[in-house]
């Protein structure tokens, strides 16, 4: 009893091939599942445009720190006025909950889809600059080249083991 289930998509999207075979007490299954290079990149290049972005922010980092202690001593000194309205806020926050939640969650997931794009979108680039950089291309061109040397020298040293073999086999005695 064979059972294949075959999914046929356009090229552009994943694709899944399954079988599988059940005799007395076992089952064979296999499966082919192909997916596009497309697909399989963008979560590399979305993990790399965030780490590219956390890298700029640090950098960022010590010019914004003075500029943001000025916000906080502000923001301190405006604390006993917003202490006094708090009681009042706090009704009209809780009132609010349910429609606020629900908004929340919709724009949350817009924005969740939107920075996933932006970092994939930043790390391609990103990616892109670190192949076209001069860098890159001088350390591919050397491995390249020790590759090369390193094939050489493996097939020198096949060879010569070869001959150091035959002249021993030729210089042994024959019985």
């Amino acid at each position: 009893m064979a059972t294949t289930r075959t999914t046929n998509r356009p090229a552009s999207r994943p694709t899944a091939r399954v079988s599988a075979q059940a005799q007395e007490d076992t089952a064979e299954a296999r499966a082919e599942v192909r997916v596009p290079l497309a697909e399989v990149r963008k979560p590399l290049y979305a993990s790399v445009g965030a780490a590219d972005l956390a890298v700029a922010k640090l950098l960022a980092l010590p010019t914004t720190t003075s500029t943001e202690v000025r916000k906080i001593s502000d923001r301190v000194g405006a604390l006993p006025t917003q202490a006094a309205r708090v009681p009042t806020q706090v009704g009209t926050a809780v009132r609010a909950l349910p429609a606020t939640v629900t908004s929340q969650i919709s724009d949350l997931q817009g924005r969740a889809t939107y920075l996933y794009n932006s970092f994939a979108t930043r790390g391609e680039k990103r990616v892109a600059s670190i192949r076209r950089s001069p860098a890159t291309e001088e350390a591919v061109q050397r491995t390249r080249t020790a590759v090369s040397q390193t094939r050489a020298a493996r097939t020198s040293s096949r060879k010569a083991a070869e001959a150091v073999g035959r002249a021993v086999t030729e210089a042994a005695p024959e019985k």
